[in-house]
């Protein structure tokens, strides 16, 4: 079974958005942002695009288990999801993130 799931769905101001879910407890969901995103608890970058996968609470609400090594299991989950992301739909799709790739020729 993939670990992860993702879904569309309206935000609390009525936008449309692109979420990633977890599937095993404590089901963390990641909202899919075109640019950074100042005071959240965690944000990975989706690795080749300018594309982060932002903390968005879990689907009991904002709530985060109160385990001591919890802040170091949210990171390593973020990371995987970004990476997951690239892989299961961006990889699948390309031509529909195409506008959100690094330009090779800007670095440097």
């Amino acid at each position: 079974m993939k670990p992860y799931i993702t879904f569309r769905d309206t935000d609390k101001n009525g936008e449309l958005q692109y979420y990633i879910l977890q599937r095993n407890f404590p089901h963390y969901v990641g909202c899919i942002s075109s640019h950074p995103v100042n005071n959240t608890i965690i944000q990975s970058e989706v690795p080749g695009y300018h594309l982060w996968v932002v903390f968005a609470g879990t689907l009991a609400g904002n709530f985060i288990p109160s385990y001591q090594s919890e802040k170091k299991n949210i990171e390593t989950i973020f990371t995987n999801m970004a990476v997951w992301f690239h892989t299961e739909r961006i990889l699948t799709e390309p031509k529909k993130f195409k506008k959100w790739q690094f330009n090779p020729q800007s670095i440097g």
